[in-house]
């Protein structure tokens, strides 16, 4: 049954492999909704006795209280077939989560897990009861990496009460704005009896779709007021205006400067020299990875390390005025790598 159960899950994976897969959230907005459906085909084993493979209804509801932290609650289903004994059981979740960027989350909460053995071998050979319910409080860690276009790998972990730990591992692709895919393996090992744990494993298959949420708006660019002059017959007074200089790029997630843009920046510093009734505005911008205000401290945090360039290399902190605008300002379309590389930059404008 179990060479049953891996090959129906290849089978689900070559028919979304054009699509991908989805991971658990680790970064969220306000406000923002995700639901998720799908199942996964546990067997269990305790004493040396095992049931057998049956698919299982897998789903949940998450929401960001904020943009730090969200709540979760999960649903699994725990019934197997019949083999040395069957289970007919269930497990209810709730978490309380917390951001610790883009791609780590520390997660706690309370777990339920009911080992109903519906009349089978547990309570018929030991005379114990022939449902075990471990309410479980439970502490865990989660992560995602990518590792391509839109393709990322996931994992998460729990250690808990009566003798419990749950871990789940899988790839993850987002096919669609808001819509997930996931694909994966999980295993959860709980106290049975004072001389027995059993364990719940094998693979999953979900649906994600977030909703709702909101974006902060980006803060409107701060004009420095201009004095007004008077006009001299022989001598009309001098406009200013901003004239693009420079695109300062990024790596993902980085907020110094690619090594490839020290001439850029030095070539900031050599006009702000040759320029001393200048000004200079400098814009940060992100690509679309990540929650939007991770995202706008990320682009703040590119503006203050090339204004102190500029600074640490004689150009006066007086005569930058600094700007940030997350991911909310692209150049190009976040929907390729290419795009995404020419929206991680700090603009630099010339105030003359």
């Amino acid at each position: 049954m179990q060479k049953k159960a891996f090959a129906v899950t290849l089978a689900v994976l070559a028919s979304v492999a054009s699509m991908g897969f989805a991971a658990p959230q680790t970064s969220w907005d306000q406000g923002e909704w995700q639901l998720n459906a799908g199942a996964w085909a546990p067997k269990a084993k305790f004493d040396g006795n095992e049931s057998s493979t049956k698919w299982n209804f897998d789903g949940g509801l998450g929401y960001g209280i904020s943009d730090k932290w969200a709540l979760e609650y999960n649903y699994r289903g725990l019934k197997t077939k019949a083999g040395d004994f069957k289970t007919d059981g269930d497990q209810n979740e709730v978490n309380l989560v917390y951001s610790l960027g883009k791609n780590w989350a520390l997660f706690g909460g309370w777990n339920r897990i009911n080992n109903d053995f519906d009349g089978s071998y547990h309570g018929a050979h030991t005379g114990s009861a022939d449902s075990v319910i471990n309410n479980v409080a439970q502490f865990g860690v989660r992560t995602k990496y990518d590792l391509a276009k839109n393709l990322a790998f996931y994992a998460e972990g729990a250690l808990g009460t009566k003798k419990t730990s749950q871990w789940d591992a899988g790839l993850a692709y987002t096919f669609a704005d808001n819509w997930d895919l996931n694909a994966g393996y999980r295993y959860v090992d709980t106290k049975l009896d004072d001389d027995n744990n059993i364990k719940y494993r094998g693979f999953l298959v979900g649906l994600s779709y977030r909703f709702g949420g909101h974006k902060k708006a980006a803060p409107a660019p701060v004009e420095e007021p201009v004095a007004p002059t008077v006009a001299e017959p022989v001598a009309p007074a001098h406009v200013y205006n901003d004239y693009y200089l420079d695109s300062i790029h990024f790596d993902s997630d980085v907020d110094t400067p690619k090594a490839s843009e020290a001439a850029k920046l030095a070539n900031f510093v050599a006009v702000a020299k040759a320029h001393p009734d200048s000004t200079f505005k400098l814009v940060g911008n992100t690509d679309s990875d990540a929650s939007n205000a991770y995202n706008e401290d990320l682009s703040k945090r590119r503006v203050l390390n090339v204004a102190k360039y500029a600074n640490d290399n004689g150009v006066a902190a007086s005569r930058m005025q600094l700007n940030y605008k997350g991911e909310n300002n692209p150049a190009s379309n976040n929907a390729t790598e290419a795009g995404k590389a020419d929206n991680r930059r700090v603009d630099i404008w010339e105030h003359k």
